[in-house]
């Protein structure tokens, strides 16, 4: 007589769980991933004290390449196994973080050794964001079948609170970096070397039912561009994943140090403790409202809340055109991070909510390029703006451009009225 197999879901529960393991790898990455938001920045501004469109044009060389080969990485997600893969991408990061400390600690740092680990540090997150954003719908499906009943939106939100609260960390610890970057950069490389082991108790089997030929890649491409630009729900996130990147992303990574700089003064270390502390008060805010979300009933109207923070994003933007103390700079960050936790919480439920599994990985990839395309136009123009009209001034830019490019979204896309609980029909947007 053949064996009876045990009831469904009797072998997970004994299994160690894999969406923690998850959180874990998300967590290890986005504090290496925090830390950058400091230490680059530091290093080109307050190090080789750079002019602000030299400033913009190394921004831009971090999502460049990013923009580039997302949707190469979005093939790759639906192809690759995803525990070695992520493996392999964690340890490249590792490597490059290395060679950074060892260049930073030998006083041989230069502009140019920067443009080159910017754009091998950004290739590399061009396979390593749409493999492990992809990975989430299997972890959470693996679970279930295993007894653990975790909704999409409620893993989606943890994830974001994770991310956030992860990069918070990481700023506040690259914060001490200072003049003396080196050490911290090796401490970089060793989170991601943590990232790298994590990845590989990921459990997903190598996909499987892609064509391995380059016609079938380059068919995917364009079945998956078609799919994202056609849907009604992802179209209108796909633009407005590109004024975000050009608005908000390209804009407040190179603002935030020129302003510190050029506005409050001081020595490298005391710049870099204020641009740390405007990261983290930014991210802190996200935090907060992003494990709120996560821990409530998910929204019935959530593109009306994204759209409503981009606006509240907008005024924070339009703020940096005027003096203030630093304290309510700070103030003002804050009440933007909180706005922002909403955004990027909202982002991540429509997305990979209204995915299809089939182009899950290439829609991903196709969203971040919004991100990321847009980013590399946002730095180098703020900068150049910046260079010509001053920082503060230049920060009206991207402020009104946010503000018009939300209520065209508002008004000319059905994202306002998209209710996720309903089938994408036409009544789905009434």
């Amino acid at each position: 007589m053949d064996p009876v197999p045990p009831p469904r879901g009797t072998h997970a529960r004994s299994a160690l769980p894999e969406l923690p393991l998850y959180y874990a790898l998300v967590g290890a990455y986005f504090f290496a991933f925090g830390m950058q938001f400091v230490l680059f920045p530091s290093l080109v501004a307050f190090v080789l004290h750079e002019g602000p469109t030299r400033v913009g044009l190394a921004q831009s060389a971090l999502s460049a390449p990013m923009f580039c080969f997302l949707l190469l990485g979005g093939l790759f997600a639906e192809r690759a196994r995803p525990a070695s893969a992520l493996a392999l991408l964690h340890l490249f990061f590792a490597a490059a973080s290395i060679a950074l400390s060892v260049i930073v600690s030998a006083n041989l740092l230069s502009y140019e050794v920067l443009i080159v680990y910017a754009v091998l540090v950004g290739s590399c997150a061009a396979f390593l964001m749409p493999t492990r954003d992809a990975a989430l719908n299997g972890v959470v499906a693996r679970e279930v079948d295993r007894g653990r009943n975790t909704s999409l939106a409620t893993a989606a939100a943890t994830t974001t609170a994770v991310q956030i609260g992860a990069q918070i960390c990481g700023i506040l610890f690259a914060r001490a970096a200072g003049a003396s970057p080196g050490p911290f950069l090796m401490a970089q490389a060793l989170t991601l070397l943590i990232a790298a082991s994590l990845s590989l108790t990921l459990r997903a089997p190598k996909p499987s039912g892609h064509e391995r030929t380059i016609s079938g890649a380059i068919r995917d491409v364009r079945d998956g561009l078609a799919y994202a630009f056609k849907n009604p729900v992802m179209a209108p996130m796909l633009i407005s994943a590109a004024y975000v990147g050009v608005f908000i992303i390209g804009s407040f990574q190179v603002l935030f140090p020129l302003i510190i700089r050029d506005q409050y003064g001081g020595t490298a270390v005391e710049q870099a403790g204020r641009l740390a502390a405007l990261f983290a008060s930014f991210w802190s805010a996200s935090f907060v409202s992003a494990v709120v979300l996560s821990r409530t009933k998910p929204l019935e109207r959530p593109g009306r809340a994204l759209i409503a923070s981009h606006m509240v994003g907008a005024v924070a933007l339009i703020s940096l055109a005027f003096d203030k103390p630093f304290w309510v700079f700070t103030a003002i960050v804050l009440v933007w991070g909180l706005a922002a936790g909403v955004a990027i919480s909202m982002s991540r439920t429509i997305t990979q909510g209204a995915a299809s599994p089939q182009f899950l990985g290439r829609v991903l990839a196709v969203y971040s390029m919004g991100f990321m395309g847009g980013a590399p136009i946002g730095s180098a123009l703020v900068g150049v703006a910046a260079a010509q009209m001053g920082p503060q001034a230049a920060a009206l830019i991207p402020g009104i451009g946010l503000a018009a490019a939300a209520l065209l979204l508002a008004v000319t896309t059905p994202l306002w009225r998209f209710a996720p609980n309903a089938a994408v029909t036409p009544e789905t947007f009434d």
